[in-house]
């Protein structure tokens, strides 16, 4: 099916309407309840495409969801409720820690096989973490289980100072893996993990996909480890524990997962799940157009599809309490909507500071070297507007890093509001700081860029638009040489994933959903000067900061198991970013999840990228008719 192309079907009239979104239906026999369509196939649409299949260097939430279908970790997250700690014992069946919270011991559970028939066990479990440690994506997960694993430390410094590729590196891990003993095999089924220093959400950090375990066997059968690098082959096929496995991917397209024959679960998901696993095939298909997908979920062409909350209204009915079953919100008896469930997902706007950037192939210098200049720009984004109009309500403003609701945030933290004239004051600053000369030397042209098919931040690029452009038309605003463009263009995920990488985009929308549920989780990667989100943007060399200070801060924080300690260190860490007006904080996000009536077993909870398809069934509500 072409991506755009609406699916032919038997309902003949859509409605959609200031009121809601209904279909008219053809009758069924009257008390009968339907079968659902495609019993056995779930199809859901959705925008984008993973990055990688690979759970050791993917990094994005696509990939993670498919990962969590596919691949297993040692624990995982209650399956039925929306608690964000990682409690359930899965490929391992208990952990203890040492007196001084350096060791981890795990007893792995038995009889547990690959989906390519090799046994699992104690050295499976220490090759895979090797593994991670060997490529070490600089843009991947391995930060979070390398900086606090005995040894790790080492081998992510030579990563950044010399090069997945160098020497440097290869020695590095290679001493790490003769002489760290940071992953010892007590025996078949029990592993050491040896910390260099106490890390409190080390658990729910390896429950991050990072902790993924694939098939060594099935690793080493196509092209097996090779020192910083990706094996192309496992970055687009799988082979885990889990119950299901990528049979086919066409990037941008359509992505097929398979129920595999030999789930070691099987048994006892059932007992927990009595539909467990009555889901064959899923089918995630990726459709761009948001009209095109709220008419194929309307037609149950599809059975789950992304409705975006700039189009909330036309489905959900005002009703602000618990969701329950999926039917409490939902405008249209054949559709549930889940909804206004508290998130830890943050979106936000980050600035370029690196000193050059590779703007359409020329080497120009970034205007958001100049702090005021990002300044204006904070005061110039309508969050309110933002919020209220474009995600409907569906977010509050962000406070910094760290969202409200989760240990360490700081409620006392300034937040910009969206304020013209502070703008305009603040442009006229970064005009006598050197801005002219840099805004000649990139043609007097800003771009904003969005993933295609995301209208949340295609709205939000434009929303930016119209505030640099309501600057610009100020009379107090001091005029550039020429007329500055501002224009707002789309890519593809892959390609704006690259670009962002690489260090291209003048400044990015992207949201963070968070890999475990404790403050490091966004104080490392939005303001610890190495990490994900900081090096990209170049917080590190931005003037005015002081990476010793505020990284040790981390460090100290992330070390500690002393809440009081905790929370006067992340206070510090986010008034820093703050102050230094590295991101734009957006908003936090709240659920928005539109699915057929029939759909079965889903639930929300804020720390998976998605559902887990293995105990999700079809089946309409007794005595429900057409």
């Amino acid at each position: 099916m072409n991506k755009n192309q609406i699916l032919a079907i038997v309902v003949v009239v859509v409605i959609v309407g200031a009121a809601g979104a209904y279909v008219l239906w053809p009758k069924g026999p009257a008390g009968v309840t339907p079968t659902p369509p495609r019993e056995g196939t779930l199809i859901w649409e959705t925008i984008s495409t993973p990055q990688y299949l690979d759970p050791h260097v993917d990094y994005e939430t696509f990939g993670s969801w498919i990962a969590y279908n596919c691949y297993e970790t040692l624990y995982t997250y209650e399956w039925h409720t929306d608690n964000t700690e990682p409690v359930v014992p899965l490929l391992a069946e208990s952990y203890v820690t040492s007196a001084d919270g350096l060791n981890y011991t795990f007893t792995l559970r038995q009889g547990v096989t690959f989906q390519d028939g090799t046994p699992f066990n104690a050295s499976c479990v220490k090759w895979n973490f090797e593994r991670a440690m060997k490529i070490f994506d600089p843009d991947g997960p391995v930060w979070m289980f390398a900086e606090p694993i005995l040894g790790g430390g080492d081998v992510e410094a030579a990563l950044y100072d010399h090069g997945g590729a160098s020497p440097e590196f290869a020695a590095a891990y290679d001493n790490w893996v003769a002489n760290s003993s940071s992953l010892i095999v007590m025996s078949n089924y029990v592993i050491r993990m040896r910390l260099a220093y106490k890390f409190a959400p080390f658990l729910a950090a390896i429950t991050y996909f990072v902790g993924a375990q694939m098939s060594p066997t099935w690793v080493a059968k196509h092209g097996g480890v090779a020192y910083g690098a990706h094996n192309t082959y496992i970055d687009t096929h799988t082979c885990g524990t889990g119950p299901y496995n990528v049979t086919s991917w066409v990037p941008e397209e359509v992505i097929q997962l398979s129920k595999v024959s030999n789930y070691w679960r099987a048994t006892a998901a059932i007992a927990d799940v009595p539909e467990a696993g009555t889901l064959d095939t899923i089918v995630i298909k990726t459709n761009n157009d948001v009209s095109s997908r709220i008419l194929n979920l309307l037609a149950n062409s599809t059975d789950v599809g992304l409705w975006p909350t700039t189009h909330a209204s036309y489905i959900w009915n005002g009703v602000t309490s618990d969701s329950g079953d999926g039917t409490l919100k939902s405008l249209n008896r054949k559709l549930k909507v889940w909804c206004g469930e508290p998130g830890y997902n943050v979106m936000f706007i980050g600035f370029n500071m690196n000193p050059t950037l590779n703007k359409s192939g020329s080497i120009v210098q970034s205007p958001f070297t100049i702090k005021s200049l990002r300044e204006s720009f904070s005061y110039a984004f309508d969050y309110q507007t933002f919020i209220d109009t474009i995600i409907s309500g569906f977010g509050i403003q962000c406070q910094g890093p760290i969202p409200t609701g989760m240990f360490g945030h700081n409620d006392s933290l300034y937040m910009y509001q969206y304020d013209i004239d502070q703008a305009v004051l603040k442009w006229n600053q970064a005009m006598t700081e050197g801005l002219p000369a840099i805004l000649a030397n990139m043609s007097y042209s800003i771009e904003l860029y969005y993933n295609v098919g995301n209208t949340v931040r295609e709205q939000g690029c434009l929303l930016m638009k119209d505030g640099i452009m309501k600057i610009l038309a100020d009379p107090a605003a001091t005029d550039p040489a020429s007329p500055i463009t501002v224009t707002v263009q789309a890519l593809s995920w892959p390609s704006y994933l690259y670009q962002l990488n690489n260090k291209q985009l003048p400044f990015f929308f992207l949201g963070w959903a968070p890999d475990y549920a404790d403050p490091d989780n966004y104080a490392s990667p939005f303001v610890k000067s190495t990490s994900l989100y900081a090096g990209r943007i170049g917080l590190g060399i931005s003037a005015g900061w002081n990476s010793t200070l505020v990284d040790g801060w981390i460090n100290t924080a992330a070390q500690s198991l002393v809440p009081a300690d905790r929370i006067t260190l992340y206070g510090k860490i986010q008034k820093a970013i703050v102050d230094q007006a590295a991101y734009i904080w957006v908003y936090q996000s709240t659920n928005f999840h539109v699915e057929a009536v029939y759909m079965n077993g889903y639930v929300y909870n804020a720390m998976l990228s998605g559902p887990y398809f293995y105990h999700m069934w079809k089946a309409y509500p007794t005595g429900f008719t057409l």
